[in-house]
């Protein structure tokens, strides 16, 4: 599991480490990968660049930013994100839960408090679905909810990747589709595409525009079928 910490005090930051260390250790049967940053900006540009967290502790207060505004880019890259959010003060717990934190812990907290926040954030990681695919540079595992869309090409399918990668395997669209069908948040468009409404921008006329910049035409014989399907998506987010 990939894991960052980001509090912009330096002993506040180590204090989070031990916490994890020695939640690491309780747990052997787990794998972590930790990266700690003192700047919200310089985790933001990894992100940009590509790197993507399965688990995300952030400090609520930072110079410049909110830990809030950080989660909210974090999980547009990765939606299914466990976010751990620590603060002295539970003033933003009302903000932090309309993004679906695992937790928000007050500082300080128990070694008893951070291991269940820890628990949390584990199980929300582990209760993921992932596809296994067989691409033509190897043998990938795919979190589901990772794929931002599907394209059709040449006898072969592109993936489009929420971390900014692109995977490239040969399959028929109708295959992968069925793969998807019991995820609500995938739809057919056209003979070319599968999207997922979760990275939907907007829809423009007859384009649906991704969060990853890319636009894809929507046949004008089911415009109004995938604006209705989007709209209700919408509804439904609105409602948790």
């Amino acid at each position: 599991m990939q894991i960052a910490i980001c509090d912009d005090i330096q002993n506040e930051l180590e204090t989070i480490r031990a916490a994890l260390d020695t939640y690491v250790k309780a747990h052997p049967e787990l794998r972590f990968d930790i990266d700690e940053y003192v700047a919200a900006i310089d985790l933001l540009n990894a992100v940009e660049k590509g790197k993507t967290y399965d688990i995300a502790l952030l400090d609520i207060c930072m110079p410049d930013v909110l830990g809030t505004d950080v989660a909210e880019e974090m999980l547009a890259k990765c939606p299914d994100m466990g976010i751990v959010f620590l603060s002295t003060s539970d003033e933003y717990a009302v903000t932090a839960f309309a993004l679906n934190a695992t937790h928000y812990l007050l500082k300080p907290f128990s070694r008893e408090q951070f291991n269940e926040a820890l628990d949390r954030a584990v199980k929300k990681t582990e209760d993921r679905d992932f596809l296994s695919l067989a691409c033509v540079d190897g043998m990938y595992r795919v979190c589901v909810t990772e794929i931002i869309s599907i394209e059709s090409q040449n006898h072969y399918l592109l993936l489009n990747l929420s971390s900014g990668g692109l995977l490239k395997l040969r399959m028929k669209l109708s295959q992968m589709f069925e793969e998807l069908r019991e995820y609500s948040v995938f739809i057919k468009v056209g003979a070319s595409y599968v999207v997922n409404l979760a990275f939907v921008r907007k829809i423009s006329g007859n384009t649906l525009e991704m969060f990853n910049g890319v636009k894809i035409s929507i046949p004008r014989r089911s415009s109004e079928e995938v604006q209705k399907i989007y709209m209700d998506f919408c509804r439904k987010e609105a409602l948790k």
